[in-house]
């Protein structure tokens, strides 16, 4: 009871800072429907909607940070990269020596807008679901932290615990710092290479630095010296602190402030990242199918945001439909999630995406558009589906996971077997 009144405290604070900056400052966002002239991320976080893209270079304390919206990038190596890739230069703020990094608001909007305009602020840092939010613009997120943030949004907490197990050596559950930049890595690039482009080859994009200042979050989890050891209990809690955070914020984007969000509302989240063809028949659903004034709560929708996690074990459960030649209907869908999460989705949450993704009119389920909707709405449209080059992708991995682990178990003295 306690836990969801403070939910309740803190979305009733940040919807009213919401409802201030829409009455202050409405911007169109980039995708069609019922949110057209909602309010940009600034608004959410209680600042104004104004991006200066010609920044001028503001000074660190130590001289060594600068301020920049104009990166020295040429147009044609930004097609180069990949799609996260491209992400993070165009929302990543300071540069330090060349490598540019991101502060946790541009972090945050980075993941909530697909293009945005923002003014800078600093607060207070803070711990808990509103740890991202609380340090505003006063921190640094490299970009391998930046893939590795986006992970922890898109995927299991088993798969982490399970990578965690594999570098801790003493079987305690607990890592240093050096032992948890392989696990940084391995699993940001492994990431990273799903949005490649197909055209791109091998491991190149996979090449990261380690980073040459202590960022944010290096300090939050090893202290400023990095001696302090990483348990696995407070890297869950951080990943679930995270999560929460997120979907509480687009929960209030989406909603326009309020403790509930609207069926249409939650439609437009849904497809906010999407393109595809049938696009414009999903809206005709929303339009015709949904009753008006009937809403999601803030415990529907996460539950929701937490079954698309687990969307590799669904697909699974959808691939034995489609071998069986047979429909998806409703009852077999709520199996499905119930198989693969271990947790049931509500029937209002069910019913909603019954009557958005039921393109023929048959009361069954399109799985195949219905799962590629969500992964580009999980990877906030920075999903490419891998065909040809998947078996290189593949091959990265194992090399990747291989050669971290190895070292790992050099440095500490002991043999893989």
């Amino acid at each position: 009871m306690a836990a969801a009144a403070g939910s309740c405290a803190r979305l009733a604070a940040w919807g009213g800072r919401l409802r201030r900056g829409l009455a202050a400052s409405r911007r169109a966002l980039p995708s069609p429907g019922p949110l057209a002239a909602a309010v940009a991320g600034a608004a959410l976080a209680g600042v104004g909607a104004a991006w200066h893209h010609s920044r001028v270079n503001v000074a660190a304390r130590d001289g060594s940070l600068t301020v920049s919206a104009q990166k020295n990038v040429e147009h044609g190596m930004i097609g180069k990269l990949s799609l996260r890739k491209q992400r993070f230069m165009q929302f990543s703020s300071l540069e330090h020596e060349g490598e540019y990094y991101m502060t946790p608001r541009d972090f945050l909007f980075s993941v909530m807008f697909e293009q945005m305009e923002r003014e800078l602020g600093i607060q207070t840092a803070g711990c808990g679901s509103t740890f991202f939010r609380d340090l505003g613009d006063k921190g640094l997120i490299s970009y391998t932290e930046y893939l590795f943030l986006l992970t922890i949004l898109t995927k299991p907490h088993s798969g982490f615990h399970v990578a965690f197990k594999m570098l801790d050596t003493d079987g305690n559950e607990m890592i240093e710092k050096r032992e948890f930049f392989k696990l940084q890595k391995i699993i940001s690039k492994q990431d990273d290479m799903m949005t490649v482009n197909t055209n791109e080859t091998g491991c190149q994009e996979a090449t990261v630095k380690e980073p040459e200042i202590n960022t944010t979050l290096q300090m939050r989890f090893f202290g400023k010296r990095g001696q302090r050891k990483l348990h696995y209990k407070e890297f869950r809690r951080f990943m679930e602190n995270l999560q929460t955070e997120i979907q509480e914020m687009e929960f209030l984007q989406f909603s326009k402030g309020l403790s509930f969000m609207r069926k249409e509302d939650f439609a437009e989240w849904l497809l906010f990242f999407t393109n595809t063809e049938n696009k414009d028949i999903y809206w005709k659903n929303v339009r015709e199918k949904l009753s008006a004034g009937e809403s999601i709560s803030l415990d529907e929708f996460k539950s929701f945001c937490h079954f698309t996690t687990q969307l590799e074990d669904f697909a699974i459960a959808m691939q034995m439909f489609s071998l069986a030649h047979r429909p998806v209907r409703l009852a077999e869908f709520k199996r499905a999630v119930k198989v693969a999460t271990g947790q049931e989705l509500s029937n209002n949450i069910l019913d909603t995406v019954f009557k958005i993704f039921d393109l023929d009119g048959d009361e069954c389920l399109s799985h195949e558009e219905f799962l590629g909707v969500l992964k580009n709405r999980m990877h906030r449209g920075l999903w490419v589906p891998q065909h040809q080059s998947i078996q290189e992708y593949w091959k990265c991995v194992k090399k990747e996971s291989i050669k971290g682990v190895k070292e790992v178990w050099k440095q500490a003295g002991k043999g893989l077997f």
